[in-house]
């Protein structure tokens, strides 16, 4: 099963116990639905929404919909259909308001609603391949509504997007997906998905760290070829001589030393000196060699 599978069975498996709370779920579901003629559509892909809605519809309103099973590819889908004066009034009444809490009769409606929402409408991304939660509304209205819902339960409010005709709310990063699978009470999934971001993050700290000391040896075994260069061409063209002294010790130390560090090669020297007088004196063999034109 894919994470996004799991996390809604684990959601479908809480309990709900007031028929408030009921209510909200089949208004989260119907985030998804299509209505004409009086009668209402559903397309779920997942098989434990569609158990849950099925039942609750059942025992709420009496509603004894139909059910028909498609393949669609890899996916099934399963189209659920039912008439509901009751219902086509209340999504029709539903639209025309604007205060959400005439339809959350209690504190544990509208994490209903989301869980619902997530369940019917929302994908949630592999943890190990990538960070996204995506909630797929088809009305714009109703993406709105959704959008007040979650930002009302005190979540970071979701970017907003159109693809195919449909309107999609979503996050792309790690702390806004942990925030919405808290609040809607995938505690199980939560520690799934926390324990992947850690390792992932564990794992790009290293890479970074990888790639850091790779660049810097990198730098170091560049500039030490350079130096070489310069101490090489400066010999070749009889320009050795003419250096002072410590330049001379400098030199010799390098070129018998041609792949060692900096803070290796300040060692060598005796007295030893500091890096950065070790830097000047490599600096200034390099300009010498500018000067003259032999590098």
């Amino acid at each position: 099963m894919s994470f996004s599978t799991d996390v809604k069975s684990e959601l479908n498996s809480i309990q709900i116990k007031g028929n408030c709370c009921k209510k909200a779920y089949i208004l989260g579901v119907l985030m998804s639905a299509r209505e004409s003629n009086g009668k209402i559509e559903v397309k779920l892909s997942d098989t434990s929404t569609v158990e849950r809605f099925v039942a609750f519809l059942e025992t709420v309103y009496k509603i004894k919909p139909e059910c028909i099973e498609r393949c669609r590819g890899c996916y099934r889908v399963t189209e659920i259909f039912f008439r509901s004066s009751s219902l086509s009034a209340f999504l029709k009444d539903f639209w025309a308001k604007e205060d959400m809490d005439t339809y959350f009769k209690c504190q544990n409606c509208l994490q209903a609603f989301l869980r619902a929402v997530l369940c019917s409408c929302g994908t949630v991304s592999e943890p190990r391949k990538s960070y996204t939660l995506e909630l797929r509304i088809p009305f714009s209205n109703r993406a709105e509504y959704v959008r007040d819902a979650i930002i009302k339960y005190g979540l970071t409010p979701p970017y907003i997007t159109e693809r195919k005709g449909a309107i999609g709310l979503y996050y792309r990063n790690e702390s806004s997906i942990e925030d919405m699978l808290t609040a809607c009470g995938a505690s199980k999934s939560l520690f799934t998905f926390f324990d992947v971001a850690v390792e992932k993050n564990l794992r790009n700290t290293e890479n970074r760290a990888t790639n850091c000391v790779a660049k810097n040896i990198s730098k170091s075994v560049t500039a030490a070829a350079l130096q070489v260069s310069a101490i090489e061409a400066l010999i070749a063209n009889g320009m050795f001589d003419e250096l002072p002294d410590e330049l001379k010790k400098t030199a010799m130390l390098r070129l018998d030393n041609p792949d060692i560090s900096l803070s290796e090669l300040v060692q060598l020297h005796r007295p030893v000196i500091s890096k950065s007088g070790l830097n000047h004196r490599l600096s200034n063999l390099i300009e010498q060699a500018k000067k003259k034109g032999l590098i």
